[in-house]
């Protein structure tokens, strides 16, 4: 006898409501930050790129396999926007200290410039929208009976590595 998986339950209309403002929520936001990198003459993939290096989780190293993972691009496309973000002076690759053998990649003078400019409107626009991307996520959660738990968990893990990068920027 095989045994058959048990159907999951079809979504109410409100969990479906739900779940389409928090995607909207989600692409409003990533919708201004793609006009503001253009509007700085950046492409708002390439403002991804350094988001992802800067942003890294403590203990990863800043790979393209890494970035990668990160960005959710196959290794072909990474290396290609890796490849432009170099071009461009925003990245530069550098044999790494613990193994001489593997490649990293670290943001330059440029790309930090770059790169404050735009998390900077990422922070503004996340002052005004914030609390409404909040919102849709609390009420998704709710709608969908899933643990909040997560969130603190995340935040415990952000605010390690923003410990690290105080610490390391002290020395």
């Amino acid at each position: 006898m095989s045994k058959e998986k048990a159907q999951p339950k079809p979504l109410t209309e409100t969990e479906y409501k739900a779940l389409a403002e928090f995607r909207y929520q989600i692409r409003k936001f990533l919708r201004h930050m793609e006009e503001h990198a253009r509007e700085l003459g950046q492409n708002p993939q390439q403002y991804q790129v350094l988001l992802a290096i800067e942003g890294l989780p403590s203990g990863a190293r800043p790979m393209i396999s890494t970035l990668a993972e990160r960005m959710q691009l196959n290794h072909n496309s990474m290396v290609e926007l890796v490849d432009r973000c170099e071009e461009r002076g925003l990245i530069r690759r550098a044999r790494s200290g613990a193994d001489r053998r593997q490649v990293e990649l670290v943001i330059t003078a440029d790309g930090h410039a770059i790169l404050r400019k735009l998390a900077n409107g990422a922070r503004q626009e996340l002052r005004t929208i914030g609390p409404s991307m909040a919102e849709a996520l609390q009420s998704l959660l709710e709608e969908l009976h899933l643990p909040k738990s997560g969130a603190e968990n995340g935040r415990q893990r952000l605010g390690k590595a923003k410990k690290t990068s105080q610490e390391s920027s002290e020395q």
